[in-house]
């Protein structure tokens, strides 16, 4: 009867597991998504495409700088979406990593860097809270 008890415990605590990873792992690609979708869209000169990105009270503030971004060659490598753990707190995350190749195919312009970059939810829609490669203190200025 033991046995029978602690596989039950077992078999609810897996499927808690997957159930938690598979939240996680949705919300990843929706931020990774995001990402891409902006990478994109300063590739392809697309003002309106990578403004849509960015999270819509900061959207005004960033319009320009991004402006400035467009024709840029944007490659993303990689996505890695930061969380607090779930034993502090609700486990939402918080910033997106990104590795990045900027105009691969122009070596004089060509750099990678690996920003990191503050997300947040906006009725139940990730969006980056500034543009990747952007300044974090030119935001703050602009409050």
């Amino acid at each position: 009867m033991k046995l029978v008890v602690l596989n039950g415990v077992l078999l609810a605590l897996m499927t808690f597991a997957v159930g938690v990873y598979g939240l996680v792992a949705r919300t990843d690609t929706a931020i990774g998504g995001s990402v891409r979708r902006y990478a994109v869209a300063i590739s392809e000169a697309d003002l309106e495409g990578a403004v849509a990105q960015i999270a819509p009270s900061r959207r005004a503030m960033w319009r320009a700088w991004i402006e400035g971004q467009l024709g840029n060659v944007y490659e993303v490598r990689g996505v890695a979406v930061r969380s607090p753990s779930i034993l502090q707190g609700n486990g939402s995350p918080f910033e997106v990593s990104i590795v990045v190749d900027v105009n691969r195919e122009f070596p004089d312009y060509f750099f990678q860097p690996t920003p990191r970059v503050p997300i947040e939810q906006v009725d139940g829609r990730w969006y980056l809270s500034q543009p990747p490669l952007a300044d974090r203190d030119l935001g703050t200025q602009s409050e």
